[in-house]
């Protein structure tokens, strides 16, 4: 809780000090130090950005929709391997496959214990 709170302050003074650096940089009409440092910087942002453009631009609706179903489609892949490997395990054990066989309705009807809907079901 306490680390939070200090990064937030930190980043706090650390936004002031942009802002004034900023304003100072503007009054006196000299780049600051920052600013000359990044300078050397701003071709490879520049080519970073517009090749991020580019690659936006390619994305209409139809590369949008290939995409989508690209996606779902491994990560249901994924998720049935899962439910496939749960459900293996669940019929390994006794207990789960009886409550599994109720639930699928194939579960063994005791007529004393039955509702009349259910032996007149089980009787068919």
């Amino acid at each position: 809780m306490y680390s939070i709170i200090t990064i937030f302050y930190i980043s706090l003074i650390g936004i002031i000090l942009m802002i004034l650096l900023k304003r100072r940089e503007i009054k006196s009409g000299r780049p600051s130090l920052v600013a000359r440092l990044g300078k050397g910087t701003d071709h490879a942002f520049h080519k970073l950005f517009s090749g991020v453009r580019r690659a936006i631009a390619y994305l209409n609706r139809k590369t949008f929709i290939t995409l989508a179903q690209w996606l779902a489609f491994h990560v249901l892949l994924r998720i049935r391997k899962i439910y496939v490997e749960g459900k293996d395990k669940a019929l390994a054990n006794p207990h789960s496959r009886k409550v599994i066989d109720a639930v699928r309705g194939r579960a063994d009807i005791k007529h004393h214990g039955a509702s009349f809907y259910l032996r007149r079901i089980n009787d068919k």
